[in-house]
């Protein structure tokens, strides 16, 4: 009879300590599970907060590429075109009806210039080299020699890359033509199935990358390649011309 009652009591011990041992499980997986989905809700909020910088930092740069195309505007009416137009007010008594037609003209054109650059045409319909080689015909006091290479990139590459790519182009060769002093300039695009490479290369004076001039060319660049998902690279030394090279990955259509 003892014996029986004692194995009955080694029986109930067994099962309370299964159920501790139960409860301490449960326990152990409740907690694990609280600081595990508290860890989730922690690294959301820092991928958030990453996400309203980076919204944050891209308005800045879009604002900022804004400004700069408004400054740009603003210089080219008051540099070319009314300096120009109020030269032939000026000069209307002392010309013929054939120079001042020709002055007109110039100022026309140089109005659609500016429209066209403010503004490229069709950019679903125009390859990135034709869009580049028009510009570059508009350029004057700087001989451009323009190399592109590779496939028809007319179907891969989007609109938001050509205008970009377009718009770095444009400020570099502005850049060149009122800082580098140089005498020739080489621009090369490679368009392949995969990846695009632009290169611009002048043999201008070339300049230390902390200075005004490098920090403003260096922004602009940076803000047009961050919205085209590309990369840059510059190289320079005073006396020793500029190089640009610009990467981007193109994806098929």
């Amino acid at each position: 009879m003892p014996y029986r009652e004692n194995q009955n009591l080694a029986v109930v011990v067994w099962i309370w300590i299964g159920i501790g041992l139960l409860f301490l499980m449960t326990l152990f997986i409740t907690v694990l599970t609280f600081t595990y989905l508290k860890g989730i809700k922690k690294n959301k909020k820092k991928i958030m907060q990453m996400v309203r910088n980076a919204q944050t930092e891209c308005l800045k740069n879009t604002i900022y590429i804004q400004e700069k195309d408004r400054e740009r505007l603003s210089e080219e009416l008051h540099d070319n075109i009314i300096s120009r137009l109020n030269l032939i007010r000026l000069n209307t008594a002392g010309k013929s009806v054939n120079d001042l037609s020709r002055d007109i003209r110039v100022s026309m054109q140089l109005i659609r210039e500016l429209s066209h650059n403010l503004t490229p045409p069709d950019l679903d319909e125009i390859e990135l080299s034709d869009l580049i080689a028009d510009y570059l015909e508009q350029v004057e006091g700087l001989p451009v020699i323009f190399h592109h290479s590779g496939i028809d990139g007319k179907r891969i590459i989007s609109s938001s890359v050509k205008l970009n790519l377009f718009r770095i182009v444009q400020e570099l060769i502005s850049n060149v033509l009122k800082h580098a002093q140089a005498t020739k300039v080489d621009i090369r695009l490679r368009i392949s199935s995969r990846y695009l490479v632009l290169t611009v290369k002048d043999n201008g004076c070339g300049f230390k990358t902390g200075n005004k001039y490098g920090g403003i060319g260096l922004r602009n660049i940076r803000s047009r390649t961050q919205q085209i998902n590309a990369a840059y690279k510059l190289k320079t030394k005073p006396g020793k011309g500029t190089q640009w090279l610009i990467f981007t990955t193109l994806k098929s259509s």
